[in-house]
């Protein structure tokens, strides 16, 4: 492969200038965007990230063997030229990169039909249902924050959207599975930074927009500028109108014509809540109504008869740490990744739905993640004390963070009259220990926060931790 040929599928007008005219003619290797892992005759594209400049690491790229840079900082040309290295000139490196990572693997994308999912919560559950929905006809692959899947094999992930290097090499595995429709969540830093940048979708999804990334985002308006950047690349849009930023997007003239609405709530749309029958919609639980409609009207849309879409959503299995029942006698507990103040304050009023009776109490364990938007910690207290009849402050990957200064910010939303029934205790295994060991029959527990993670991050690092087993130990313990 040649760099002209890695360069085939990028704008002409992306590209300003370039070292030597006949660059393009020169056998390269792969594109890499971590000068560590530069091989000989790999090109090297150089991206700003918020605490990382690629062009300072031109010397590095090059002393490894790469073929040429490519920046998009005019400054950087003297770097290159003083190691030796060929360079291009473009309009926006983090732009290219994914398009040169597609071309690298033959262009995997043009032979899928990829989906898009964007929204603060919700992201997931849409993502599974879509895949329940569409492998009845094709085998598919799902791209998100539990897993990637390939027609049912499942890959590890480690964000919600991968780096586009990843994301390429998946749509390429996925090509050579067989598989025909491809279902991502798009993040809202992914969308910042570019890393969809080159990918068309037949359709994107926006569930909903809260409470959330404000520690990266400007502002709710930067963050949801970041959500509707994904639509300028959807042939078709389904937006949630209940939402006020769904509406705000819907109403959007930049998308005239091609933006479809739903409503969980029933409100005129396009697709209604009676799109649904009341075996799926008839739910103490609006958030799974709303994503099951979401992915019934993107899938009906695309073709799907009504029929076959009500029929995979019910045979479908639950989603792993979204509102998952893992125990349900003597009391019922549950895990769901709620993390923000909306998704909580769901969960917790539809768990409130679900107490058998007036004598039974809502017990909830959960903390905020450390190195993120502190704002959000004391609205998670007070939805907590709103909603729950006994509250457990712990740990929740508290990063760099000191658990109890992050406990303390969330303290400050609970009022003084509810801190009677909260508790703190920052082991967060000992936290849930103590949570089942207090509750009786007929209560219900939410372990918040976690959801499908099997890991816990710290000071000290990662560790493995999982909610699930320490739920199943503490029952074969008290009830062998």
């Amino acid at each position: 492969m040649t760099i002209g040929q890695i360069f085939d599928d990028i704008s002409v007008s992306d590209i300003l200038c370039m070292s030597n005219s006949a660059l393009f003619s020169v056998p390269c290797g792969s594109p890499q965007r971590d000068s560590r892992c530069v091989r000989a005759r790999d090109i090297y594209f150089c991206i700003r990230g918020r605490h990382h400049d690629g062009h300072t690491t031109i010397p590095e790229a090059g002393a490894a063997g790469a073929v040429c840079a490519v920046i998009d900082d005019p400054r950087a040309i003297a770097a290159a030229d003083a190691a030796g290295l060929p360079w291009i000139l473009v309009r926006d490196t983090a732009a290219v990169f994914l398009p040169a990572c597609l071309a690298y693997h033959g262009h995997p994308e043009q032979q899928l039909q990829l989906y898009a999912v964007t929204g603060t919560n919700g992201k997931t559950s849409v993502t599974y249902c879509l895949e329940a929905i569409f492998s009845e006809k094709a085998p598919c692959a799902v791209i998100g924050t539990v897993e990637n899947r390939i027609a049912g094999v499942p890959y590890r992930t480690e964000n919600t959207t991968p780096a586009p290097e990843i994301t390429a090499a998946l749509l390429a595995r996925a090509r050579e599975a067989g598989v025909r429709y491809v279902f991502a969540e798009a993040s809202s830093h992914a969308l910042a930074q570019k890393r969809l940048a080159g990918l068309t979708f037949a359709c994107g999804i926006f569930t909903n927009l809260g409470e959330d990334h404000l520690d990266y985002h400007a502002s709710s308006d930067d963050y949801f500028r970041a959500k509707r950047s994904l639509f300028y690349a959807c042939d078709r849009g389904l937006v949630n109108t209940d939402d006020t930023r769904g509406q705000q997007l819907y109403e959007d003239a930049a998308f005239a014509g091609k933006l479809y609405s739903y409503s969980p709530t029933g409100r005129s749309s396009d697709y209604p809540l009676a799109f649904l029958p009341r075996q799926l919609s008839d739910t103490p639980f609006s958030f799974l109504a709303a994503n099951r409609l979401a992915a019934a009207a993107c899938a009906h849309l695309a073709g799907i008869p009504r029929t076959d879409i009500i029929r995979a959503l019910i045979a479908m299995p639950p989603i792993p740490g979204r509102m998952e029942c893992v125990r349900q006698t003597p009391f019922s507990v549950y895990l769901d990744y709620a993390h923000t103040p909306d998704a909580l304050e769901a969960a917790l009023s539809g768990l409130r739905r679900c107490l058998s009776s007036p004598d039974a109490r809502l017990h909830v364990v959960f903390g905020c993640g450390g190195d993120r938007e502190r704002q959000k910690r004391p609205l998670m207290g007070a939805v907590a004390a709103k909603h729950a009849d006994r509250i457990l402050l712990t740990a929740d990957n508290s990063r760099s963070e000191a658990v109890q200064d992050i406990i303390a910010d969330i303290l400050t939303g609970i009022p003084s009259s509810d801190l009677a029934r909260t508790s703190v205790i920052e082991d967060r295994r000992d936290a849930i220990r103590h949570a089942l060991g207090t509750a009786a029959p007929g209560d219900i527990v939410l372990l918040a926060g976690k959801g499908h993670e099997t890991t816990q991050t710290d000071r000290l690092g990662t560790r493995p931790f999982s909610e699930r087993q320490i739920v199943d130990a503490y029952f074969a313990e008290q009830f062998p």
